[in-house]
Order: C-alpha cells, then sequence, then structure tokens
C-alpha cells in the first residue's frame, strides 16, 4: 500500500498539507512574540484542536500531503501530530512522491488522485477533503479542496463546518 498503514474506506479521508493549515502564519508569529523565537514543531493549538474534532467526529484518517513528507518518516510525521494535540493513529499515510517517477510538471493533485486511484477502493463516492492553502492542482476536486488563508488556517472554524458540509 505504498508506506500508508491500513485504509478504512468508510472513513472521512483528510489530505492535510501542514505550513499554512496546521502551522500557521498568525501563531508562528504568536511565538515569537511570547518567546522570541518560532518553531515548526509547535503547531497552531486551534488549527489542531479542529483537525482533532473532525477525524474523531466523523471517523477520519488523515493522510499527509506536504512537502514534510519529503523529510519526515510516517512514524516522525505521527510523533509530530501527537505532539501537538492528534493522535498519531489518525495519521494513516503519505501521498505518493511523483515528482520522482515523472520527467513532466506533477501537481500535488496529481499526488492525491494517485493516492485515491491507488487506496480508495469502494463502490460508493469516497468521503474525502484535502486542506491546503495552496492550490496546486487542487482546484479541479472542486468543493472538497478546502483552501485555507495561511494566516490562520484550519483554525477558521469556516473551513471546519466546509469539511462538516462533504460528510
Amino acid at each position: 500500500m505504498n508506506g500508508n498503514e491500513s485504509i478504512a474506506e468508510n472513513k472521512l479521508t483528510l489530505f492535510v498539507d501542514i505550513d499554512g493549515v496546521l502551522n500557521t502564519e498568525a501563531h508562528l508569529r504568536r511565538q515569537i512574540k511570547e518567546t522570541g523565537r518560532s518553531t515548526n514543531r509547535s503547531w497552531c493549538p486551534t488549527a489542531m484542536a479542529h483537525l482533532k474534532l473532525l477525524v474523531e467526529y466523523y471517523n477520519g484518517q488523515i493522510v499527509v500531503s506536504s512537502t514534510w513528507r519529503y523529510d519526515h518518516s510516517l512514524r516522525q510525521l505521527k510523533e509530530l501530530f501527537e505532539n501537538n494535540g492528534v493522535p498519531g493513529k489518525y495519521v494513516i499515510g503519505v501521498t505518493p512522491s511523483l515528482i520522482y517517477e515523472n520527467s513532466g510538471k506533477v501537481t500535488r493533485g496529481d499526488e492525491i488522485r494517485r493516492w485515491i486511484t491507488d487506496n480508495l477502493h469502494t463502490e460508493e463516492i469516497p468521503r474525502y477533503a484535502i486542506l491546503d492553502d495552496m492550490d496546486e492542482g487542487l482546484s479541479r476536486f472542486g468543493e472538497r479542496f478546502i483552501q485555507c488563508d495561511p494566516e490562520v488556517g484550519l483554525a477558521d472554524k469556516e473551513k471546519v463546518k466546509r469539511v462538516a458540509g462533504l460528510v
């Protein structure tokens, strides 16, 4: 299954970017103001609480689509989520890095589409949402692409409501 853990097809799959969605610009500034420095290992507590609510309430699972997957193993990503308030058990995989397989232009949307094709084998329409602050080939997913403002990311309650509206 391409480095992914068991996939439950009736679950809500959330494709999650980190910077601009969980690690927000406002939170980084707040860290600097409070401590004199910022760290990208401490993510926005409100965004993380919203993510935890979504995966717990809607029987969710997280697939990391962020570039963080290039520098962190699945185990390390699980630890980062755990350290930021979302149990690592919800992080079940990462999207494939197609840039290494293709010589042409590859978008994050291509990588998510591949993950869906490879992992969500179901007769029903798969339950998923994509949380990202940039449209890298993601607008083709229509309402399932929820673009976050990098200033506040998933701390924005309206984004949580949009995910809930898809379920």
